[in-house]
């Protein structure tokens, strides 16, 4: 045998190992509607990913589902956020909150990567498919909502058949600050955006009960009158402090006793005369009461005030406990 017929097996082997070695495109490279073909939208959610390996190149694929995510859920969330604008909302949350979100649902969903990954020889870098199956995650996800779903269930329902006007709104409330949970609003756009059909389908009622509840909720404040009764004023400061809060809050304030409910304000003015001057350590305490009982209560304390003069004292002590007010009163929603 020659030199040269001994040669033509040897670079033929060459040759297998070389393709061997180097992957063919696969069916979904080229163009989107290629990846759609093979990675169906109606089955999966999948994304490209690149990288100079085929292990940074599924990284970066990995990566791209999870930045979809973050946008989508962020959307969704404004959009859920926007209904609660003008009935107690207040703006839309942030994206540090879904991305926080996104992330635990990630390591709950099984992101897989296409077998037939290739090395695109004109970018010089390695393609491949990062993809989530959907029905798989909607089974990681269902019974996970499900158990908050019937949580908002029971919050709406109760509030729904409460009697009493005042407990009534604090129960509606109590309804919303659940609906607006970054983990509620996120399970309900990652439901959304995983298997719209089957989250119709399946929680079609929490939809309607998030539609009607701002409005719900906004009526039931304007119900819910309140008498002031405080024992201890300067110039109305503390009870002028009181109104503006509750109607901040949607509580129409009233000059009737017989209101829904009766907020009781006590001060405590905490004067001492020294001889540098008047000194205040101002405290109040407010209690809400309805026919249904104590609904809600708050304390606080105003900052050290003095001056030489009884009634330029006795003022700043008023105004630092209005102040007060103004920061920190909050109607307390865990009935």
């Amino acid at each position: 045998m020659s030199k040269l017929s001994s040669i033509f097996p040897l670079l033929a082997i060459l040759a297998l190992a070389s393709c061997a070695g180097t992957p063919a495109t696969p069916t979904w490279a080229g163009s989107t509607a290629a990846m759609r073909d093979a990675f169906p939208e109606s089955e999966f959610i999948a994304l490209q990913g690149r990288g100079a390996t085929r292990t940074t190149a599924e990284a970066d694929g990995t990566a791209a589902i999870a930045r979809f995510f973050n946008s989508e859920v962020t959307s969704r969330i404004a959009v859920l956020e926007r209904g609660w604008e003008g009935a107690g909302g207040s703006g839309s949350r942030s994206e540090t909150e879904a991305e926080i979100f996104v992330q635990s649902q990630m390591q709950l969903f099984a992101v897989r990567h296409a077998t037939d990954a290739y090395f695109d020889k004109a970018g010089r870098e390695w393609v491949t498919v990062a993809y989530i199956n959907r029905a798989e995650a909607w089974q990681v996800h269902e019974p996970r909502f499900r158990q908050q779903a019937e949580t908002f269930y029971r919050l709406f329902e109760v509030a729904e058949n409460e009697r009493d006007p005042f407990r009534k709104a604090l129960r509606f409330t109590s309804a919303q600050d659940f609906a607006r949970s970054p983990d509620f609003q996120g399970a309900v756009s990652m439901g959304q955006l995983l298997f719209p059909v089957r989250m119709g389908a399946n929680f079609s009622q929490v939809s309607q009960y998030l539609a009607a509840l701002p409005e719900m909720a906004a009526d039931t404040r304007r119900n819910a009158t309140v008498f002031i009764e405080i024992d201890s004023d300067f110039e109305s400061i503390v009870y002028t402090a009181f109104s503006r809060k509750l109607a901040s809050l949607g509580f129409p304030v009233s000059n009737n006793r017989n209101a829904a409910a009766v907020c009781t304000v006590t001060v405590e003015e905490g004067r001492q005369d020294r001889q540098l001057g008047i000194f205040y350590f101002p405290k109040v305490q407010a209690t809400i009461t309805s026919p249904a009982g104590t609904l809600s209560t708050f304390s606080a304390e105003g900052e050290q005030q003095s001056a030489v003069t009884p009634d330029v004292a006795k003022r700043r002590a008023y105004q630092s406990l209005a102040t007060a007010v103004a920061n920190d009163f909050s109607l307390q929603t865990g009935l």
